[in-house]
């Protein structure tokens, strides 16, 4: 049984339960990224592994496994320029949660939408020596409800893709046959289990995605109310 030593750790094990994937991350995949990422996501990783929770629905990643995908999605986008980015976790639909080494998690990719996602990020509190706590708001901040996807009846789906599919393995998630992007509908006979990084690449084949900067909108509707 794993046990955490913060009560952000906890929190998320309270939500997300034990691992039902254990996956390991050995010295070298911590080392590998010791001044890139925050310590504090390095000891989780030490704790937690790359781990799967809940059947799948949410993966702590290594981002060595992600990059060349994530070389792809960022290729002639704004973000190419601005930071250096790792994929540190995703779920059972294939969506990637973003770190940068200036901004922290400051962007998602969800390829079921073909969107890239901004947020407001952290790049004041790391330029300020804080970036343990952007990992421990991470890990605590994750909810298994946002993590799904809704029907159109506003139905998690992910209880059925799993009750049909079985359990995802590391290396698979959910996707839709078609593309919801492509008029395809957020139905459980549309759902089939497929290879993450196949899939993944498929999508990337299909050109750019769309940004919704949703940190910009942020930052506006502050500056109006100051």
């Amino acid at each position: 049984m794993i046990e955490t030593n913060d009560d952000d750790s906890a929190f998320f094990l309270s939500e997300f339960g034990q691992p039902t994937t254990i996956v390991p991350a050995t010295t070298a995949d911590i080392e590998a990224y010791r001044g890139k990422l925050p310590d504090q996501l390095l000891e989780y990783w030490q704790i937690l592994g790359f781990s799967g929770f809940a059947d799948g629905l949410f993966w702590l990643t290594n981002p060595a496994d992600y990059q060349d995908i994530l070389d792809r999605f960022l290729e002639d986008t704004p973000f190419e320029q601005h930071d250096i980015y790792y994929v540190i976790a995703r779920n059972a639909w294939g969506k990637l949660q973003v770190y940068g080494e200036k901004t922290g998690v400051s962007l998602e990719i969800s390829p079921h939408l073909n969107w890239m996602t901004t947020s407001v990020g952290s790049e004041q509190d790391i330029a300020a020596g804080k970036a343990n706590q952007t990992a421990k708001d991470f890990i605590a901040l994750q909810d298994p409800e946002r993590l799904d996807i809704k029907n159109n009846q506003r139905k998690p789906l992910f209880p059925a893709a799993l009750k049909k599919h079985g359990p995802l393995k590391g290396d698979e998630m959910y996707g839709f046959a078609p593309f919801l992007f492509m008029g395809g509908e957020k139905k459980v006979k549309n759902i089939e289990k497929c290879d993450i990084f196949a899939h993944l690449n498929l999508i990337a084949d299909m050109g750019d995605m769309e940004i919704i900067d949703m940190a910009s909108m942020v930052r506006g509707a502050i500056k109006q109310h100051e």
